[in-house]
């Protein structure tokens, strides 16, 4: 029983992203959403305008960021953990 239950859910799974296509032949509509810039200032003022001038550059800029964030997180946990003592370091796998 448990495996025709698993069969199924697979099958829901298959099956569900390809009546998503008829969706996708309607018409869609252009994005043409404008930040307001009159009240932002600093870090703000630069995305907004980033997303109100080129949105492929401010895809593109945000994308890099979210990367380096991601690098920075972990290093700098890295510091803190070895700093009060923690034994930090690459996990060996013996297959």
């Amino acid at each position: 029983m448990k495996r025709l239950g698993v069969i199924i859910f697979n099958f829901f799974l298959l099956a569900v992203p390809s009546t998503m296509v008829w969706a996708a032949a309607e018409k869609a509509e252009a994005l043409n959403k404008k930040i307001d810039l009159a009240k932002l200032t600093g870090l703000n003022y630069f995305f907004a305008s980033w997303y109100n001038d080129n949105m492929w550059l401010y895809a593109i800029m945000v994308t890099v960021l979210m990367g380096v964030n991601g690098l920075i997180i972990p290093l700098v946990t890295d510091i803190i953990l070895k700093m009060i003592g923690m034994e930090v370091h690459k996990m060996e796998h013996h297959e």
